[in-house]
């Protein structure tokens, strides 16, 4: 049983890369890659099932790969079970409440049900209309994208804008668009994708000008949206962004070679930011190892940019308290 080749194939049929899954899981590439090969933690296997959907067949219902497991496992003893698949009992007991490792995970269940099977779901029909006509699978997610509050705030710590701001991009959770009012600024527009009544637009059907664009875009399509961003705002721009799009040859050609309106400032937050929490407004950040900083582009500027570290250590959630479900 190849769970590696069934998440690949999921991943791909979205379009997606491995870096852009660990980004939007908050792991490292290394982790996806491991597990395309059939290796690394079952928990990364539940944590990329919004991107790389796969489904096991063969096995009795459950509401997780673990209750499924022990609902096949039946009235045989895990010490028996975990002799027939060469593993530990404790390895069984790990695999039976979501843990231990993909590999694991596959000998037992080739022991414990020869005739179960693990497939890709496909789906090619998720993404929106983009410019050129590209497909944006991630947008049909944008809850997991709700920016954490304390973010938002940093930005306003550092940053000002006057004039008309827009956000193409504000979600269900509209956390910019709040933090924005909440400092004071009245003049905000929103739009997205998957808005309602008038705020339900593309942002590349957007051509009405603004002082300032301030949103944290689809990591997917950030090079089109920067972009788009330098035909409509007069005099700012600021984008939250992975820290390793700093590198990359495309964005280094159409992007920080740019004069007409460069990049004048790069804030990085010195810890990493967990995107997939239940409550975007909390007062305090999940860790992870997405590492983000806030992209300050400025029509005036001149010279090259400036990078600065922002200390946010004091906004991480201790680990004692409860980490939300992923």
């Amino acid at each position: 049983m190849n769970f590696g080749l069934a998440v690949r194939a999921s991943r791909l049929s979205r379009k997606l890369t491995q870096a852009e899954v660990a980004t939007l899981v908050g792991i490292s590439r290394q982790a996806i890659v491991l597990l395309e090969s059939n290796a690394g933690r079952v928990a990364t296997l539940l944590a990329v099932q919004p991107y790389a959907l796969v489904k096991l067949r063969g096995l009795p219902p459950g509401k997780t790969f673990g209750e499924r497991i022990r609902a096949a496992r039946g009235s045989r003893s895990i010490h028996d079970v975990a002799a027939s698949a060469g593993i530990s009992s404790n390895t069984v007991r790990a695999l039976e409440s979501n843990g231990g490792t993909v590999r694991c995970l596959s000998l037992l269940l080739n022991s414990l049900a020869p005739e179960a099977s693990v497939v890709p779901v496909f789906d090619r029909n998720r993404g929106f209309k983009t410019v050129g006509g590209r497909g944006n699978p991630n947008r049909a997610i944008h809850d997991y994208y709700a920016t954490p509050a304390p973010i938002v705030r940093i930005l306003l710590d550092h940053e000002t804008f006057e004039g008309s701001i827009l956000e193409p991009a504000v979600g269900q959770a509209r956390v910019v668009e709040h933090v924005l009012k909440e400092r004071g600024y009245t003049d905000v527009t929103c739009y997205d994708l998957a808005g309602e009544g008038e705020e339900k637009r593309d942002f590349f059907d957007v051509y009405e000008t603004f002082s300032a664009i301030v949103t944290n875009p689809p990591f997917g399509q950030h090079v089109e949206f920067i972009k788009h961003a330098k035909n409509l705002a007069e005099n700012k721009i600021a984008f939250l962004l992975p820290l390793n799009y700093l590198t990359g040859k495309q964005r280094h050609a159409e992007i920080w070679e740019d004069r007409i309106f460069p990049l004048a400032r790069v804030m990085v937050l010195n810890r990493g930011v967990n995107f997939l929490v239940n409550d975007p407004f909390a007062e305090n950040i999940q860790p992870s190892q997405l590492y983000l900083a806030w992209f300050i582009f400025e029509r005036a500027h001149e010279g090259p940019p400036v990078l600065s570290w922002i200390d946010s250590h004091a906004l991480i959630e201790r680990k004692s308290a409860p980490i939300a479900s992923q």
